[in-house]
């Protein structure tokens, strides 16, 4: 698109949080300028350009985000959920949407045919299905007295499960725990939070473990062998979701019994 500024050979490079990918936004427009690139920390060093270190400044993510707000829920939805893309390069993409859409106001958000507009509404996509993928594939266990499980995504999708399983599961306490990034999101006594977490110690009740095995064998009960077709279960759920199902897992082998001489 013909942006009213000069698109330069500087990347910026901010903290990573999305208060600081605001601020960079909010530099873009003030020096009329367009960077070639956006980093975050993890992908600092992948540049060749110049560098502009942009902080993180409160009020001025706050005047972008009320621009934001103003612009409306479309475009709003599509820039927070598209910062949880971990793919390299969305930073830039989401900054040249953003100001797509502050020059041609919400109606940008339908303007597919635009490079920009059609970059931000695929990352878009890539972390709400994902998200819609786990919400139908998450399998929970019972584990000191509450709900766990553990997945590996992609993106960061624990914001996207909050709302579905927080009012799925009123009464329930759970964590679900994101083992790719280090993260969980926890809901215990009626209050939520994200967590940093490294390790998730499978449950060893023998209730619950008895509970998965009934269910595995309901699931393979079902299974028609001579109709079995694996490729077309990986196109209703990705085989990378598979380690994260109970009914997908391998058996373990079952303990040899002691030998009498």
């Amino acid at each position: 698109m013909p942006y009213q500024a000069n698109v330069t050979d500087t990347a910026y490079h901010y903290d990573g949080s999305f208060p600081g990918f605001l601020c960079c936004i909010f530099e873009s427009f003030s020096r009329h300028e367009v960077p070639a690139a956006v980093c975050p920390p993890e992908e600092a060093q992948m540049t060749l350009f110049g560098v502009r270190e942009i902080p993180t400044d409160t009020s001025r993510a706050k005047r972008v985000a009320a621009g934001l707000e103003r612009l409306g829920p479309v475009v709003r939805d599509r820039i927070t959920t598209g910062f949880l893309c971990t793919e390299p390069g969305k930073d830039l993409k989401l900054l040249r949407f953003a100001r797509l859409c502050f020059d041609y106001g919400p109606r940008a958000a339908q303007m597919l045919g635009d490079e920009d507009a059609a970059a931000a509404f695929a990352i878009e996509r890539a972390v709400t299905g994902e998200a819609h993928r786990y919400i139908e594939f998450i399998r929970f266990e019972e584990r000191d007295g509450m709900l766990g499980t553990v997945i590996h995504p992609k993106h960061h999708v624990l914001p996207l499960l909050r709302g579905h399983f927080c009012s799925r599961l009123p009464d329930e306490d759970f964590l679900i725990f994101d083992a790719t990034h280090g993260s969980a999101l926890l809901r215990q006594n009626q209050r939520v939070q994200y967590l940093a977490m490294d390790h998730y110690t499978p449950c060893t009740d023998e209730a619950e473990l008895n509970w998965q095995s009934l269910w595995k064998r309901f699931f393979k009960a079902l299974t028609i062998e001579e109709r079995r077709n694996e490729r077309l279960q990986m196109g209703h759920v990705f085989k990378r979701f598979w380690p994260d199902m109970c009914e997908m897992r391998p058996d373990l082998p079952a303990p040899e019994s002691s030998a009498h001489s």
